[in-house]
Parts: structure tokens; C-alpha cells; sequence
């Protein structure tokens, strides 16, 4: 088993001198090698104001550099990264932080967030702010420390805590999934095995997916390294600033929802020309409009898109090697994945026939998914049962183990002893 710090060690050590990771405010940029030292002394630091093996400290920061630094610093020691979406309210912030005993905190320099975290957090947390120092916290910059202080890198089993990342949260709160240490390969291999990254440094991913997101962390950020490749940072989305970075960069990789995909075609400076350099793009977490397949299809030849499914708790669930454009929804299990489309309010063993509707639930017991949901025993027992992880989502069967998606299992209407999608 690698963990992710496992997963980038080895990649500084296959290339040491090829370019890991570049800001996008910046002119820092670092060589693996770099990035390992730079991470030595921010662990040291961190270590210092009593961060260890176990702690669990929030992140609520976009794809800034600090926040790709922070996330790989606290694996070093062995510490969970908790990744909060940096959108959410300060008291919706402070409420999961209170919720979840988190340790400790980095956040964005903003007196709002700061004085609702310090509040939520034990006396004397750390808790340091990127951008400069407001009341109660500490300049992220000084967070450094003599790296020769570090204790060894921990080895943890394999069912420990590794991260733990928010669900959207379509009610109430987002619930923190515990995502074990054993996950962290699983969550990158499978983009090699299923849509085809191949491994080696011609990689360069521009991350502007959210890294408080499992996608942008393990499908953008940490494959990208495991393939010893380069990750361009985008820290908040520009559809004009994407299209530069594309044909620049010679851009190969990127991983994003079809909305994002879409807002790149229609920036003013977008040429199919600065896109030559795709080679791979995975889409998934949203309606992929028939037009917009029609058109990178048409005008982007050398790239292959894959269509991808899955969720916080899962990672990947199915995907279509061949997307269709009369079956943009129709998807099958991957190489770590068995599903199965069983009846509504149903268990394991009530499987739906061909044609016919269902909750889509997938084995839990591979690697890939997570242990269950922070301090929340109540919604874990809900969703991991049998063995089996039940997505919510509706889905039709289809011939060959595929299925369509329809909807979520909490919005369908009950009329007249039939269900029916709003």
C-alpha cells in the first residue's frame, strides 16, 4: 500500500528534476525534488505548532498553491487533511469544524472565516491564514521549520484515516467522508486502467477542478504525479486564462464537468487550434449536452473523452470506454467496481430486471471506498449496508452490465403506487 505522500516520493525519486507543480500567480514553480523539500520544511513547521500522526486539520482554501503544499505537508506527518469548500458560510464553516473535532485549520485571510474557525476550534489550535494575517491567526508563510526535526515518515494500516471530503450536501450539512489510506492508489490507477492515462512526464493536467473535491485532488492533482507529470494550477476558474493555459502548457489532460467544459468553448479567445495538445478528457458530474460532445469530437481529434460516474464515497463507480451521443447517461462498472441495480427500498439481493429501474449500489468492500461518514453513524448506517454501498441514485438496466441514469432516489414522487421522476 502507498499513501498519497507514498504515491509522490516515489515520483521524485523516478524525477527528481522534472517540473511537478507551477502556480498560476505567480512565477513559483517546483521540480519534484523541490516540491519534496519544500514539503519537508512546511511539515517541520507544521509539526512545530503541534500538528502529529492522526491530527485532523481543515482546509478551506481554492486551488491555490498553498492549499496543493498544506494537503501533502499534513500526509508527510501522517496528519487528515479535512477539505472544507471554501464557499460554504463562516458559521456553516465553524459547524463542521465543531462537528467533525477537527485540530486545526487553514483558511483564506478573511476576519469573517477567521474569527467563526478560532471560535470552533480547541484553545490554542493552529490556525494560519494564506494571504497574509488577520485577528486570531498566524501568516501560513512563517509556517516553517527545520526539516532535519521531522520524525520519520509514518507507515499507517491501511484502514486509516488518510482524508476526509465533504458530499455537496443536498440537505443540511455536507457529511465528511473518511477516505482510508489503501484508497489513495486505487483513486488514481483506475484513470490508467479505464480512460487510458498513460504514465510518464509528457502528463500536464491544468487543475482547476476544486481540490476540496475528491476529483480534483485524486483525479486531477495526485494521478498527474503518479504519472510522473506536471500539474498547472488554475486557483479559481477563467474560461479565457484556460484556453491561454491550454494551447501554452500544451495542455494533455483535464478532468471536469461538462459546465466547465462548455465555458471553455465559448470564451472569447477559444480556438479549436489551442486545444491540439489534449490528449485525454474526462467529463462527468453533470449532463455532457449532445452539442458539446458533437463538437469536441469533431474538433478536438486527437483527444479521447471518457465519461465518468462516481461519488465522494466511491471515487468511480462506472464509466463508457465509447461515449455515445444517443447515450450520454449510459455507463458500466470499472475495473474496481461491481454494481448492482437493486429495487427501490430493497437489499443486496433484489435486483431489478433488464429495463426496468433501480437504486444503483456498489460493493464496498474494494479499496477504493471510504470507511464512512465523520461522527455520523446515523447516515453511515444508512448508506453502507450489507456490504454495499448505496448510491441514491436511480438508474435504468441495461443489456451488458450498463445502466442509465435517471435521477435520485430522494426525488422521485409516489403516484398512484408508481414512481415517477419530477
Amino acid at each position: 500500500m502507498h499513501t498519497a505522500y507514498d504515491i509522490l516520493k516515489l515520483a521524485s525519486r523516478r524525477a527528481p528534476e522534472r517540473l511537478a507543480l507551477v502556480d498560476d500567480l505567480s512565477p513559483r514553480a517546483f521540480t519534484f525534488a523541490q516540491l519534496i523539500a519544500e514539503l519537508d520544511v512546511l511539515a517541520a513547521g507544521l509539526a512545530a505548532r503541534g500538528v502529529k500522526r492522526g491530527t485532523r486539520v481543515a482546509t478551506v482554501l481554492n486551488n491555490c498553491l498553498e492549499h496543493a503544499l498544506v494537503l501533502m505537508a499534513l500526509q508527510r506527518l501522517g496528519a487528515v487533511p479535512a477539505l472544507l469548500n471554501f464557499r460554504l458560510t463562516p458559521p456553516d464553516i465553524a459547524k463542521l469544524i465543531q462537528h467533525g473535532g477537527l485540530e486545526g485549520a487553514v483558511i483564506h485571510a478573511n476576519a469573517d472565516l477567521a474569527a467563526a474557525v478560532k471560535a470552533a476550534l480547541p484553545a490554542g489550535a493552529p490556525l494560519l491564514s494564506v494571504g497574509g494575517v488577520v485577528s486570531g491567526t498566524e501568516d501560513f508563510a512563517a509556517c516553517r521549520a527545520d526539516a532535519k526535526a521531522l520524525p520519520p515518515v509514518p507507515k499507517p494500516a491501511p484502514d486509516d484515516p488518510g482524508f476526509i471530503f465533504y458530499t455537496s450536501g443536498t440537505t443540511g450539512l455536507p457529511k465528511g467522508a473518511v477516505i482510508p489510506h489503501r484508497a489513495a492508489e486505487p483513486r488514481v490507477l483506475w484513470i490508467a486502467t479505464q480512460a487510458g492515462l498513460r504514465h510518464g512526464g509528457q502528463n500536464r493536467a491544468l487543475a482547476f477542478m476544486p481540490m476540496s473535491h475528491c476529483i480534483g485532488f485524486y483525479g486531477v492533482v495526485l494521478v498527474t504525479w503518479a504519472m510522473d507529470g506536471t500539474v498547472y494550477l488554475q486557483t479559481q476558474f477563467n474560461p479565457v486564462d484556460a484556453v491561454k493555459r491550454i494551447e501554452a502548457n500544451k495542455i494533455s489532460y483535464l478532468f471536469a464537468v461538462p459546465t466547465l467544459l462548455h465555458a471553455v468553448t465559448q470564451a472569447p479567445n477559444y480556438r479549436t487550434e489551442s486545444m491540439q495538445s489534449l490528449r485525454l478528457v474526462n467529463f462527468g458530474g453533470g449532463t455532457m449536452p449532445p452539442e458539446l460532445f458533437d463538437h469536441m469530437t469533431a474538433k478536438w481529434p486527437a483527444c479521447t473523452l471518457r465519461h465518468i460516474y462516481g461519488t465522494t464515497e466511491t471515487m468511480c463507480s462506472g464509466y463508457n470506454p465509447e461515449p455515445q451521443r444517443d447515450a450520454l447517461a449510459t455507463l458500466g462498472p470499472g475495473y474496481y467496481t461491481v454494481t448492482r441495480v437493486v429495487k427501490l427500498g430493497g437489499g443486496p439481493d433484489d435486483e431489478v430486471a433488464e429495463g426496468e429501474e433501480g437504486e444503483l449500489i456498489a460493493d464496498a468492500e474494494v479499496d477504493t471506498v471510504f470507511l464512512g461518514y465523520l461522527n455520523r453513524p446515523d447516515a453511515t448506517a444508512e448508506k453502507l449496508r450489507d456490504g454495499w454501498y448505496f448510491t441514491g441514485d436511480v438508474v435504468k438496466r441495461e443489456p451488458g452490465g450498463m445502466w442509465t441514469l435517471m435521477g435520485r432516489v430522494d426525488d422521485m414522487i409516489r403516484s398512484g403506487g408508481e414512481n415517477i421522476h419530477p
